[in-house]
């Protein structure tokens, strides 16, 4: 589990949310129809800041991100808000992601927009501090950009309309060399790019936009996207360290539902990539696995990028979203050029992700970060036990104790477990669980015997990787009055029920799954091993039931 380093997570939170509403007070001195959006923005960081105390760093990095390209879609790119969202973001990356690539890149878009833009001192570290200046040096300020540092009232500018005048007294500027702007696209004359038609950015799928291979290559370099649509072919690139004798690169990629790889030989370019698709009918599921190998004439692997043990990953969104995505880049971009911008997509296609010589968090195969980010819930479940039925011997016909051997034995009819769990983080959770354990017994020997036994425990989960279906494990202890077995002890009275006693300390452990049918509502069912003790007996629980999950 990833986890806060360099400060208290809950004092730096609150430190952080109170550094962040001085840093947005500003907000609403912003044009009328650009209010709204300012304060959309604000309370889009507000959740992140919430995310941040559950340390949930990839929930907060999607809120965070949303925020930025809601801001850049309403021209509010040069606006402090977003500076202030860039900072966050980059705190999400550095200490939580351990990303520090993006990180820095986040910082540096912070400093392009607002260069006096600092850390809160409450979320200060010195790693953050010397990650700041380090972006710092990277820094190309924005056109404008200090004009809204040096006054933070001033209202943000839209971004103006992408038209040249050609009657302007000031000549334009003499020819200058090409000079790459965003995925690969060449400008010549003018070196900055247009204010609104940002270059389209290089796309997994998109058979124009090749960019250029990076003049470093430290052996098989293949950029990846971190995710893609279902049900649509990827397209992947590498390109290979002259050093290295490859004739050939193979991508291999796992099929749906098995653990064989298909092979899928890549063809070079004209500009030296080696380019493969991974074929629309793997593209489903969750995620895709896959790595490459590059290979001499004599089919050896000479390099790879991943390993067959050790896959490389992409995650897949889900379906209507990436419908949804599509319809709204439709709109955007009539003429199918891309003129929004990913807040922290690489500017340089060149620099994306970089070999990692087969070395892939395995952690984060498989996690779906929708689920199992509850707060509290509140459970029912119903259950039967069996087990070894020892204990001290017959509670009520003493006079019968002779004729008692110990052995196993049925629980009573049933029992109840309600249940009330506060969910520390995603992969751990403390609850108290009951066993209210009930044996029905006769009218006439209702007074006789024991009804039942009332027990109450604190139960420690420790649940699998994030997904809709998890697996977890308890450790569990408590007393009340322990846990009784039901015999019928007296051939001439069949209907009278004895009981024997475990307890009434318990201590066990146990096991199940737990399935979210809904945001709000998840079906367990588990099963736990307990023992009694001073009274010693055994018995094996199995409970089923519904969960009501609170945010």
């Amino acid at each position: 589990m990833i986890r806060w380093k360099g400060l208290p997570c809950l004092g730096a939170v609150r430190a952080m949310a109170f550094a962040a509403a001085l840093t947005f007070a500003f907000s609403g001195t912003a044009r009328a129809e650009d209010a709204s959006m300012v304060d959309k923005i604000v309370e889009m960081n507000k959740h992140a800041l919430e995310d941040f105390q559950s340390q949930d760093w990839d929930s907060a990095k999607e809120t965070l991100l949303a925020a930025l390209v809601a801001g850049k879609r309403s021209g509010l790119e040069a606006h402090p808000v977003l500076a202030r969202t860039y900072v966050h973001l980059g705190v999400v990356y550095l200490t939580g992601l351990k990303d520090r690539k993006k990180g820095l890149q986040s910082f540096a878009r912070a400093l392009e927009i607002d260069p006096t833009i600092k850390l809160a001192k409450a979320m200060s570290t010195p790693e953050l501090e010397d990650a700041m200046v380090e972006a710092a040096k990277q820094v190309k300020p924005r056109p404008g950009a200090e004009a809204s540092a040096g006054d933070a009232t001033a209202p943000p500018k839209r971004r103006p309309p992408a038209i040249v005048d050609e009657t302007a007294a000031t000549p334009p500027p003499p020819p200058a060399p090409k000079k790459r702007v965003g995925g690969g696209v060449t400008m010549e004359g003018n070196n900055q790019p247009l204010p609104t038609a940002r270059a389209p950015r290089a796309n997994a799928d998109d058979e124009t936009s090749e960019p250029d291979v990076p003049a470093h290559v430290t052996a098989l370099d293949c950029p990846t996207p971190d995710e893609v649509p279902p049900d649509k072919a990827v397209k992947l690139r590498c390109v290979v360290a002259s050093n290295l004798s490859v004739a050939k690169v193979i991508l291999l990629y796992r099929e749906p539902g098995s653990e064989e790889y298909g092979e899928v030989e890549m063809a070079l370019s004209t500009k030296g990539w080696y380019e493969g698709k991974i074929p629309k009918k793997v593209v489903m599921g969750k995620s895709i696995q896959f790595y490459f190998e590059g290979r001499n004439a004599a089919g050896k692997a000479l390099v790879s990028n991943g390993r067959a043990d050790s896959p490389n990953l992409i995650l897949l969104r889900e379906k209507k979203a990436a419908e949804e995505a599509e319809a709204e880049a439709a709109e955007d971009s009539p003429n199918g050029v891309d003129t929004e911008e990913n807040p922290l997509d690489e500017r340089d296609e060149s620099q994306g992700p970089k070999l990692y010589l087969g070395k892939v968090d395995k952690s984060r195969i498989g996690l779906d970060t929708r689920y199992g980010n509850r707060r509290f819930w509140i459970g029912l479940a119903v259950g039967t036990g069996y087990g070894y039925a020892k204990g001290n011997g017959l509670e009520v016909r003493k006079d019968l104790q002779q004729y008692y051997q110990p052995g196993s034995g049925w629980a009573g009819l049933g029992h109840l477990a309600p249940e009330l769990g506060f969910q520390v983080t995603p992969d751990f959770a403390i609850s108290i669980e009951g066993r209210n354990q009930w044996i029905p017994q006769s009218g006439k020997f209702g007074k006789f015997g024991y009804g039942g036994a009332q027990s109450v425990m604190a139960r420690l989960l420790f649940y699998t990787k994030q997904s809709q279906l998890r697996f977890f494990g308890t450790l569990m202890g408590g007393g009340g009055q322990g846990f009784r077995f039901v015999l019928y002890p007296d051939e001439k009275i069949p209907d009278f029920k004895d009981t024997v006693r475990g307890g009434p300390y318990l201590a066990g452990v146990g096991g199940g799954l737990t399935y979210e049918m809904s945001h709000s509502m998840s079906f367990v069912i588990e099963c736990n091993g307990l023992a009694g003790f001073p009274i010693f007996s055994l018995v094996a629980d199995v409970n089923a039931g519904i969960q009501i999950n609170l945010y």
